[in-house]
């Protein structure tokens, strides 16, 4: 029994020491291969996805009326009343101010007086212009028949010997002044010379309209009104004072469409076109956004700055918006709704040439690419890439085309 044991031990024994052995030697086996895998970079990676894109400037600026007029008078004379202040809203045609009229009003009474006396005069002359011409011809007539028969008669009593040849000489030539009076009034049948009676007394009338209406005009000059519907920010004189066609009288500013005016450079102007939408955000209302669209886009580039101006319009039927306030346009140049994108610190760039690490078979692979719109956690792939393809996000800076790679847990 007791040699069994011992027996037994021994076997333990060496079974123990040939296991070790085993273990040690395995060990020297993997030594190697734990070396070589230490030496593989380890990388994480995202996939190449696809979606919306947006290539987009902010640029800063001052709100400011869309209309702003400054009201002057038009004449010299005496400010009677102002009868709007700072802050009030017109309208269009309101009367805002007036000078004294007295003086104006007495002409235009006074042209309006002449101009119907005018009228009557070419009433008067148009309705016995033509009688009178037709009763000067019956009187002529009636003068020429008569100095006929008297010719006639003296020249028989002539032919008698009854009447001197001097009496006949001087009954002829009362003949032929009654002859030449006919035809004269004849020859005014003729050419309706009272034609020219009414034509002169048309040209008074014409006159007369025309005084009236200048003196109508300077009366309206004296009363000043709003040529725009808005507001009033700065009233200059008050009432009782000696104004000139230089003095300034109010401002006005349409506040219904305020505008704010940016610059954009070469290749976000080229993006641009009238009537494109605009996204405002004003300091005062940080939480509301305001929708503008592009009026005005200057024609060319200043070539000092190589930027262009643009004006924005933007509604204001609540008035919210003041002049003077200051904000934020954001206007959208390019828009891609199937953008092939990755992670922006996929990227790298060598000198001037951009490519990433695309993972395939554990292998880093170098793809050029060439990049579109970059945002601050994206960017745009035009060429290069295909979604769903793993690209490498950490890890590339030591790789290089074709190095072998393992991925990290992340």
């Amino acid at each position: 029994m007791k040699k069994i044991l011992i027996i037994l031990v021994i076997v333990a024994v060496g079974s123990l020491g040939a296991f070790r052995a085993v273990q040690v030697i395995s060990a020297k086996k993997e030594e190697p291969k734990r070396g070589r895998l230490g030496q593989i970079p380890l990388v994480e990676v995202a996939p190449v996805t696809q979606g919306l894109i947006e290539d987009k400037i902010v640029r800063n600026g001052d709100i400011a009326p869309i209309y702003q007029v400054t009201i002057y008078s038009k004449v010299q004379g005496w400010l009677e009343e102002v009868h709007v202040r700072e802050g009030d809203l017109v309208e269009v045609g309101q009367e805002i101010a007036t000078l004294d009229k007295r003086e104006a009003e007495a002409a235009v009474a006074q042209a309006r007086a002449s101009l119907e006396a005018a009228k009557a005069r070419l009433k008067q002359v148009t309705a016995t212009a033509q009688e009178t011409v037709q009763s000067q011809i019956q009187h002529a007539r009636a003068n020429l028949e008569l100095a006929e028969v008297d010719l006639n008669r003296n020249q028989e009593l002539h032919d008698k010997n009854l009447v001197a040849r001097q009496k006949l000489d001087e009954v002829r030539m009362r003949y032929n002044v009654a002859k030449a009076a006919y035809d004269l009034a004849m020859n005014s049948v003729r050419k309706k010379t009272w034609e020219n009676d009414i034509a002169l007394v048309e040209a008074q009338v014409n006159q007369a309209k025309a005084t009236l209406s200048l003196y109508e005009a300077q009366l309206r000059n004296l009363i000043i009104v709003s040529p725009i519907k808005g507001g009033v920010t700065k009233r200059f004189v008050d009432p009782g004072t000696m104004v000139k066609d230089t003095t300034r009288i109010l401002t006005l500013m349409d506040l219904s469409e305020m505008k704010m005016v940016v610059n954009v450079i070469e290749r976000e102007f080229i993006h641009l076109k009238k009537g494109q939408p605009v996204k405002i955000t004003i300091n005062a209302f940080p939480d509301r956004v305001f929708s503008g669209t592009i009026q005005i886009i200057t024609p060319a580039l200043d070539l000092q700055s190589r930027t262009a101006e643009i004006q924005i319009s933007i509604p204001n039927p609540d008035f919210v918006l003041k002049p003077g306030m200051f904000g934020k346009a954001e206007i959208i140049l390019r828009s891609n709704a199937h953008a092939v994108m990755v992670p922006i610190q996929s990227l790298v760039t060598d000198v001037d040439k951009d490519f990433v690490f695309v993972l395939q078979e554990s292998k880093a692979v170098r793809r050029n690419i060439r990049k579109g719109v970059v945002r601050d956690t994206a960017v745009e792939i035009v060429q290069g890439l295909s979604p769903g393809e793993q690209v490498i996000t950490a890890g590339q800076a030591s790789l290089k085309d074709g190095s072998q790679v393992r991925l990290s847990l992340q």
